[in-house]
């Protein structure tokens, strides 16, 4: 049961947006790009159905050519706001066991001229279309989840054809360079890593990322543990194989490559080698409580030696995961992961289902932040306005997690609701503000209601 909304927690919204936003005041360098940075951040939270650079100024009183000249050309350290966010993540909802979480999201386009832009494989679009490819980092712990840093996937062609690349409304840097979406990946969990602001030991991500044996490699090589999913036709060998460095014939270089001898046992595709094993190896197991319910999945695990560039790698673990009271042939995940032997699985199962948090990240940034809603065409245009999203999204986060702790209110959008109320104006009566909250809840709880008389009509 939730508490009642108070008027003091009205009154802290304004003051702790304030407080938040100072903490980035110094990347920003000027008084007028430090106060349109501002402006911009309000605009995100407010309930604006477009947020464009023309509805947002609209809201704020800002002029709408000087708020996208600070958004596409002002020269502020987007960079440096992301290490501080960080920070304030990593004091918000930091814990030994936090996990990074890697995945792309598309932004759908109709031109040919914003930054990175062309037809490519979206997986939030579900198909191929023109559209513009974030990679993001998430973090996630038991005290909650937000995005922390993001990369423009910028295509191949664009750096093959120097029109594209000199095109002025893509304004794309001179020293850039094409980079995969894993070497992006990889460019953030260094950067997050060397910033030290926040603590983790597990990085998970999809088969997109999970089946890159130079992504698994890095996590292993920045010292912390992975549990990727990878494809059912990934190999790894039960025992380890029987590889060695054949001796020298005494002509030429010594040989220093290990290989098979001619009776070696082959590796084994993992979904053979789970399907086989007995429905007694299968353990069921509560992963997390989820907004529709516990999620509950049946796991089994074992350890093998994987298979990187054709060659035997380091020992770990394989897990897969099926849906409880599933039938012998039907769908499931694998996962890869470089964790000691001592790991439970509890605790691996836990970081192998984490890669929802960032679905929701997205879904909620889009939904209330405005993440997709750019017009900006510019590469520096893009990171900005990312850039101030993520910290939007950080800041209602970060709200939801305090008051969630005295059962004040425990959603995201109604975080945004009452700041629709406050932002506005420096000035406001909370007593009103209250009454327009829990009419809001009244209303939405009647609709509720009537949706569920009505389904039992239609379902006797």
């Amino acid at each position: 049961m939730s508490t009642p909304m108070t008027p003091d927690d009205l009154r802290t919204l304004l003051p702790e947006l304030e407080a938040f936003y100072a903490r980035f005041h110094r990347f920003f360098g000027r008084r007028e790009s430090r106060a349109m940075g501002g402006k911009y951040l309000v605009g995100l939270t407010l309930p604006i159905e477009r947020k464009n650079v023309e509805n947002i100024a609209e809201q704020v009183e800002a002029t709408p050519r000087k708020l996208q000249q600070f958004l596409s050309d002002s020269p502020w350290d987007d960079e440096g706001c992301i290490a501080e966010l960080q920070h304030f993540i990593g004091e918000q909802f930091g814990a030994p066991n936090g996990v990074l979480v890697l995945d792309d999201t598309g932004f759908a386009k109709k031109g040919t001229h914003s930054a990175g832009v062309g037809r490519q494989y979206s997986g939030t679009l579900g198909r191929t279309d023109n559209c513009q490819v974030g990679v993001f980092l998430g973090y996630a712990s038991a005290h909650g989840h937000t995005l922390i840093d993001r990369r423009l996937y910028v295509m191949r062609n664009w750096f093959d054809d120097p029109a594209k690349r000199q095109l002025p409304k893509a304004a794309l840097p001179d020293e850039l360079e094409f980079k995969t979406k894993h070497v992006l990946a990889v460019e953030m969990l260094r950067a997050c890593t060397a910033t030290g602001a926040l603590p983790y030991q597990w990085v998970t991500a999809d088969a997109g990322y999970g089946q890159s044996h130079d992504l698994r490699q890095e996590v292993a090589a920045l010292g912390r543990w992975y549990c990727f999913e990878v494809h059912c036709d990934s190999e790894v060998w039960r025992q380890p194989p029987r590889w060695a460095v054949p001796a020298s014939s005494g002509r030429g270089r010594p040989r220093s490559r290990a290989k098979p001898p001619p009776d070696a046992e082959p590796a084994e595709r993992i979904d053979a080698i789970v399907r086989a094993l007995p429905a007694e190896a299968w353990v069921r197991h509560r992963v997390t409580e989820g907004a529709k319910g516990p999620r509950e999945y049946e796991f089994v695990r074992l350890r093998v030696v994987q298979k990187l560039h054709h060659e035997p790698g380091h020992e770990g673990w394989l897990m897969a995961r099926r849906r409880v009271g599933a039938a012998p042939d039907a769908d499931i995940k694998f996962y890869l992961s470089n964790a000691p032997q001592t790991v439970a699985l509890p605790e691996m199962a836990w970081v192998g289902c984490l890669r929802w948090t960032i679905d929701e990240d997205f879904e909620l940034a889009k939904g209330e932040i405005g993440l997709d809603h750019y017009e900006v065409t510019k590469y520096r245009g893009w990171y900005h306005h990312m850039t101030l999203c993520l910290l939007a999204l950080a800041f209602l986060k970060s709200v939801q997690f305090e008051w969630e702790k005295n059962g004040a209110i425990a959603s995201v959008p109604e975080v945004r609701q009452l700041l629709e109320v406050v932002l506005p104006r420096r000035r406001w009566d909370p007593a009103s503000a209250i009454a327009w909250y829990r009419a809001q809840q009244r209303r939405k709880a009647a609709a509720t209601a009537s949706h569920r008389k009505r389904w039992l009509r239609e379902h006797p």
